[in-house]
């Protein structure tokens, strides 16, 4: 079997053809200037502003990084210095999904999303860039892969809103190692983080937009028999920062997994079989969440 030669074209969208994310400008009464973020979505997105004016106005620096929660919020107050003086703004922004400032109490592990007792084999995935410069090797992480013998249900990994999902793609390729197209459910975590789940059926999505999941809920029906790799299930885990040179990106780390005999991030390839720990299922869920899932074994 042919090693996975993945990549990831997809996690380098800052501001999609149609805007999530406006801003709009009040002046209040004491001349100070407010900055409001309307968010149409239903998760938050991270907003970096880049102020190109600031007249008579304080601010702690050039750039102000805020959240965008859904619906419209006051994100920035901008205070007059000079009471006589007249104030004005002008400003760029930039947007990503996630919230930046959200933050786990422990450590993420997620389910293999495949039904218990699957027998998989589990593969960090390689960067385009090595595909297409053979003579450079590119280290980054982009994600992981689990590969099984026949077509199945794909689950949730963790607990999460579906903040998108792309179902309607069919490829009549064969022999991939990569489509840009590939379906996709992407599922946005309490600590800011999304998750991508992808290479799955055409039209076959459990879930809708903005429908929270749980560990263990069928997402959709696999797919990948077009690939080298044969059927397979493609994960990522991603949270927006700021990176020196003072751009939004996406940070990606391994994700850490649960199966039968241990946990691993799958620093090496590695065959297992999928568990679903109760104490994972409910791991992020709250008191009622608990209640009602405890009530329905």
């Amino acid at each position: 079997m042919r090693p996975l030669l993945f990549a990831l074209f997809l996690f380098s969208f800052i501001q999609a053809s149609f805007a999530q994310i406006t801003m709009e400008t009040e002046r209040a009464d004491d001349g100070s200037m407010e900055l409001y973020t309307v968010n149409s979505t239903v998760i938050p997105y991270t907003v970096l502003i880049d102020y190109a004016e600031l007249s008579n106005l304080n601010s702690t620096g050039s750039t102000s990084m805020v959240v965008a929660r859904p619906g419209k919020s006051k994100v920035v107050t901008l205070k007059r210095t000079v009471e006589s003086q007249p104030t004005n703004v002008r400003y760029t922004f930039t947007y990503v999904k996630g919230d930046y400032t959200r933050r786990s109490k422990t450590e993420a592990v997620y389910l293999i999303p495949l039904p218990e007792e699957t027998q998989t084999r589990g593969i960090r995935m390689t960067h385009i860039e090595n595909r297409l410069q053979p003579k450079e090797v590119n280290l980054e992480y982009v994600g992981i892969s689990f590969e099984f013998g026949l077509p199945t249900e794909i689950l949730a990994p963790r607990k999460g809103v579906v903040s998108d999902l792309q179902m309607g793609k069919s490829s009549e390729k064969e022999n991939l190692d990569f489509d840009r197209g590939e379906n996709f459910i992407e599922l946005f975590h309490e600590d800011g983080s999304l998750t991508k789940v992808m290479v799955l059926s055409p039209g076959s999505e459990k879930v809708k937009l903005g429908q929270v999941v749980f560990p263990g809920d069928v997402l959709a029906s696999s797919s990948g028999e077009a690939y080298n790799s044969g059927f397979h299930v493609r994960l990522a885990n991603m949270k927006p920062f700021k990176d020196p040179d003072g751009k939004l990106r996406y940070e990606m780390t391994p994700m850490k997994f649960v199966f039968k005999g241990g946990e691993s991030d799958f620093s090496s390839p590695m065959e297992v079989a999928v568990v679903h720990p109760v104490e994972l299922v409910t791991g992020e869920m709250s008191k009622k969440e608990k209640k009602e899932f405890e009530a329905g074994k």
